[in-house]
């Protein structure tokens, strides 16, 4: 497998492992409050720092080296969910099922800037491809770049579902934990 196909399921792990984190979170928040409201939020929060952010990750990938900005990626989201799962140990289980009590929010803003700092690497596969693929099959790697995310994306909602439902948010942040650092051992 050359170096293209190994950044592919690398980058592949990594956007399974931060999409389920969104959606694990989106569906706890559901279960545990009973709120849309709350969920309309969770969306609000990934569109605003998305877009907030994009043009500044954009400039990341421009001006560090693609292999760097890809570990800072995976390194600064394996730190925000475990800061997130040290919340969800720490703080009293009634205290993050209130939408209106701080530390449910905190949690939440917490998990999903992990899920944000991810998006790094969907700026930066695309970047690679010109660097490492020969011009003649540049279009077929563009399409497993696209294939690789929606597959990414498609999958996480089963994924989150049965890790929500078998063991909350403390098993979907104890697996991106895993899954955040096999990542960045990969990138090494």
């Amino acid at each position: 497998m050359n170096v293209f196909h190994n950044l592919l399921a690398n980058n592949l792990i990594a956007s399974i492992t931060n999409f389920t984190v969104w959606f694990a979170v989106t569906f706890w928040v559901f279960l545990e409050t009973q709120s849309v409201f709350a969920t309309g939020l969770i969306a609000g929060i990934y569109l605003v720092l998305t877009g907030g952010l994009g043009f500044w990750f954009g400039s990341l990938v421009d001006h560090h080296r693609k292999k760097l900005v890809m570990m800072a990626s995976s390194a600064a989201s394996f730190a925000l969910y475990a800061a997130g799962l040290v919340v969800c140990l720490v703080i009293p289980e009634a205290a993050l099922t209130q939408i209106a009590a701080a530390p449910l929010w905190i949690f939440i803003a917490i998990v999903m800037l992990g899920v944000i700092a991810g998006n790094v690497r969907n700026i930066a596969l695309p970047t690679v491809v010109t660097m490492l693929v020969p011009e003649d099959r540049r279009d077929k790697a563009n399409g497993l770049v696209g294939m690789a995310t929606g597959i990414g994306f498609l999958t996480t909602s089963a994924i989150s579902g049965f890790l929500v439902a078998w063991g909350g948010m403390i098993a979907t942040l104890a697996l991106a934990l895993a899954l955040s650092a096999l990542a960045f051992a990969h990138l090494l």
